[in-house]
């Protein structure tokens, strides 16, 4: 047995025992990695596949087992190859591959859209066998669908309007929307709806009104209407260039270094979403089990505000005068509470037991 069946029935083999998903969709998109770019190393192929290296070896032990003839050497230049005269063919692409392409590897993303293969299995069947009228296709997806991977200081977004949106944008239709600013009034704006964003859980539609363009957060949609009417999309605009100069211009970062527990990994994946999992797996724990994560939030007051929540359970390690503000405010709170305390122990002093009474 060879090819794909064979690591079906290897995959299945191994993980029978184990309560894990098949990763087939993984195992193929690793043989498809060393097809075009043999003496990957294994740090190269874990960062390709978004795992870990622990993972990656595992996988390979997995697809050696089945039959695929995977070699590693080692000193410069060397890592890990497929023999020259292996050859695994994947021809075809559907339309949920195609969509996948521009999408990070993140979960929540694909999953929010219903689409859950995995990214590098279909830009590997791209780069075998991707025809003119796919390219074209990829092309046009690539500019109505952008994934920012980078975190902020927001919680995810419930989106019961995606499905609708993302009928709208792929088929050009106009938008009537009855929306809710962040400031809670009340627009009803007609929309071009040009493209997706998500970044970090939290899903946005950009679209051009008779004014400007401007990005509609989804979660904020009150209703929607798709129109009949079709509409023509400006030639000059670029998705991903367009949300990059949009961030850059309105929204403030704030980088800062942390160290974790991990106690505080559901915080910290509930503050900026599920692309920050794939970056924790990566990062590897110390022998306390800390581990070091870079995150962005908005300003030092919003970092400083959230990283008091998390109480023992993260440390920042850089920047110092975030460092510095955290430690003062912690000490503001503790000789607070500790004389809130002992005023009410002075109001409200500890009942003794009384001694027994002498007969």
């Amino acid at each position: 047995m060879s090819g794909i069946f064979a690591i079906l029935s290897a995959v299945s083999r191994v993980f029978q025992q184990r309560r894990i998903i098949l990763k087939f969709d993984r195992l193929l998109a690793l043989v498809f990695l060393l097809q075009r770019h043999p003496h990957l190393t294994a740090r190269e192929l874990a960062e390709r596949l978004q795992v870990s290296e622990r993972t990656l070896y595992r996988d390979i032990n997995d697809l050696s087992l089945a039959g695929v003839p995977i070699y590693g050497e080692g000193g410069p230049g060397g890592g890990y190859s497929l023999l020259s005269d292996y050859h695994l063919h994947v021809v075809g692409l559907n339309e949920d591959e195609l969509h996948t392409l521009f999408f990070s590897e993140g979960q929540r993303p694909l999953g929010d859209l219903d689409l859950h293969t995995t990214r590098e299995v279909a830009l590997a069947k791209v780069l075998s066998t991707l025809s003119e009228r796919d390219k074209r296709r990829a092309l046009e997806i690539q500019e109505r669908f952008h994934v920012d991977p980078t975190g902020w200081n927001f919680p995810v977004d419930q989106v019961p309007h995606l499905p609708t949106v993302q009928q709208a944008v792929w088929q050009n239709r106009r938008l009537s929307l009855v929306y809710r600013q962040e400031s809670g009034n009340i627009m009803t704006p007609l929309v071009h709806p040009l493209g997706l964003v998500v970044k970090a859980g939290i899903w946005y539609l950009i679209g051009a009104t008779h004014e400007t363009i401007r990005p509609f957060r989804i979660a904020r949609i009150q209703q929607i209407e798709v129109l009949q009417e079709t509409f023509n999309r400006p030639e000059e605009f670029h998705l991903a260039e367009y949300w990059t100069a949009w961030c850059a211009r309105f929204l403030p970062s704030y980088p800062v270094k942390l160290l974790i527990s991990e106690d505080a990994i559901p915080r910290l994946l509930q503050l900026f979403g599920e692309a920050l999992r794939d970056h924790l797996l990566r990062s590897e724990p110390d022998v306390s089990g800390w581990r070091t994560v870079s995150v962005v939030f908005e300003t030092m007051e919003t970092a400083r505000a959230a990283l008091l929540g998390f109480g023992p359970t993260a440390e920042v390690v850089e920047p110092r005068e975030l460092r510095v503000s955290v430690m003062e405010w912690a000490e503001g709170l503790l000789t607070r509470y500790t004389s809130k305390t002992r005023d009410q122990n002075d109001l409200f002093p500890p009942m003794r037991p009384s001694r027994a009474r002498k007969e």
